[in-house]
């Protein structure tokens, strides 16, 4: 199930809790990814309000994300979510744009034969 949680600083925090591993991703307030990445377990299945802990102790450092928090789950996730990753999309798009640009204004690439 899909968990998003909003940050005081409105970062985001998305949890796809598959039972024995969980997906995450932080966002910042636009929508951009900070990271992510994937927990397993051999034991037991997660409990998203648990693992939510856990993963926000292992950013604590470099993500800002404390509370008040604001829980959303089911379809009021599900939209925000939607919305989330096309912004997140067109940002990537747009710094795959920019990388090609500074690669094609160089004036000597090397191609490999």
């Amino acid at each position: 199930m899909d968990t998003l949680i909003i940050s005081k600083e409105n970062n985001i925090l998305h949890i796809f809790n598959k039972g024995y591993s969980v997906d995450y991703t932080f966002y910042d307030c636009k929508g951009h990814s900070l990271d992510g990445g994937i927990l397993e377990s051999e034991k037991e299945k997660f409990n998203t309000h648990v693992v939510k802990n856990n993963i926000i102790d292992m950013f604590k450092d470099t993500i800002s994300f404390s509370e008040p928090y604001m829980y959303l789950e089911g379809d009021r996730a599900d939209n925000l979510l939607e919305l989330i990753e096309m912004e997140d999309y067109k940002n990537t798009q747009l710094k795959v744009n920019d990388f090609l640009s500074s690669i094609k204004n160089n004036s000597y690439i090397e191609m490999e034969k």
